[in-house]
């Protein structure tokens, strides 16, 4: 059924498909000549060049402008590496309260810690029954 169903589909789809083909009686004929466009190629490939010249040498003014005013910012921090590492072991106090994040308690991982517990516990449910005497 299947292969029927394409075949049918195949053949009312192909005059679809001719009727919109490029007609073959359209032939494109190139010119040998090229003096209408000698030295077009040149200008134009002068100007892509004066272009990325130009664009490099502003990137690079860019480039040297951001490293000096990251180096100027740098520089003008005064104690602020004591309060990112208040203890210099490389670690970032995230919350500002004076002590690395490591000496604390990893809250995050204790309330983990508490759901997977209350997970875990057992509740059954309160059974009642009715005595048939």
């Amino acid at each position: 059924m299947n292969k029927t169903l394409l075949t049918l589909a195949l053949l009312f789809a192909a005059p679809a498909a001719l009727a919109t083909a490029p007609s073959s009686s359209y032939v494109l004929v190139q010119d040998t000549s090229t003096e209408s466009t000698d030295g077009t190629a040149e200008q134009a490939g002068e100007a892509v060049d004066n272009a990325a010249a130009a664009t490099g040498e502003a990137v690079d003014d860019a480039a040297a402008a951001t490293g000096e005013a990251v180096d100027s910012a740098a520089n003008n921090l005064t104690g602020a590496d004591e309060a990112i590492d208040p203890n210099g072991d490389g670690v970032v106090d995230a919350n500002n309260n004076g002590r690395a994040d490591t000496r604390e308690i990893p809250w995050g991982l204790a309330g983990l810690l508490g759901l997977f517990g209350l997970m875990g516990r057992n509740r059954p449910a309160t059974v009642t029954t009715t005595d048939r005497r």
